[in-house]
């Protein structure tokens, strides 16, 4: 059973957060098959992703729990075209290893949905890895299609993998009318679970105890982290 997510707040990225991006992206790298670099990435490099983000108005956000970054979320225009590209959309997500599983990857998803037109992109892509289980659930929860795949490109010494390249029409009133049920109905499920977690259940002597299992909650839908 799942605990509800605690309270978290979803702002545009800072110079002061890099480390943390910094930080859980390399954490991506390092667990293999989930992003395609073969190396960490160093503050600098994060650092110039930020100022890039700035300077082309992409927005670069994070989500965090207080003082701790849990996962951050890149919109930008994808490498390949340049220009004549310039309305296709390419999203990263990457969430701290320590809070795969929890619903993080998908919270995020919601709230970027909304801004996809608003920043001018009327097509979404996601370049996922083939063995990136978690990101192609995310993607099919979204609806979104598998328009691409390119067998056995990315390379990890003896190990290869498919790149896969998943994509939707963001301005398509059907999927914009999809991703809004979709995001009432995990607020619905969120606020349920925090309530649960907030009513607490009597014990032997009538008195609440916080081990009860009013304090838990029931998992809520499967909520893959999209880390690359």
């Amino acid at each position: 059973m799942k605990p509800a997510l605690p309270p978290l707040d979803w702002r545009l990225a800072r110079p002061s957060d890099v480390p943390a991006l910094t930080r859980i992206y390399n954490e991506s790298v390092r667990g293999g098959g989930h992003s395609p670099a073969l190396v960490d990435a160093s503050e600098a490099g994060v650092d110039q992703v930020l100022k890039e983000s700035r300077a082309n108005r992409w927005p670069l956000w994070v989500l965090a729990h207080g003082d701790e970054i849990v996962g951050w979320a890149y919109l930008r225009r994808i490498a390949w075209g340049g220009g004549a590209c310039g309305t296709v959309g390419d999203l990263w997500l990457y969430v701290a290893q320590a809070w795969h599983g929890t619903g993080v990857a998908m919270q995020m998803a919601r709230r970027v949905h909304p801004q996809i037109l608003i920043h001018g992109f009327d097509t979404l892509t996601c370049w996922i890895l083939g063995g990136n289980r978690r990101s192609l659930s995310l993607v099919r929860g979204c609806r979104m299609q598998r328009w691409a795949v390119l067998p056995d490109v990315v390379r990890y010494g003896d190990d290869r993998n498919d790149l896969e390249i998943w994509g939707v029409r963001a301005d398509d009133p059907a999927w914009q009318a999809y991703m809004t049920r979709l995001d009432r109905r995990y607020k619905r499920l969120e606020a349920r679970a925090a309530a649960r977690t907030e009513a607490p259940s009597a014990g032997p002597t009538g008195i609440p105890t916080p081990n009860s299992p009013a304090f838990l909650t029931q998992p809520l839908p499967a909520a893959s982290e999209l880390v690359g």
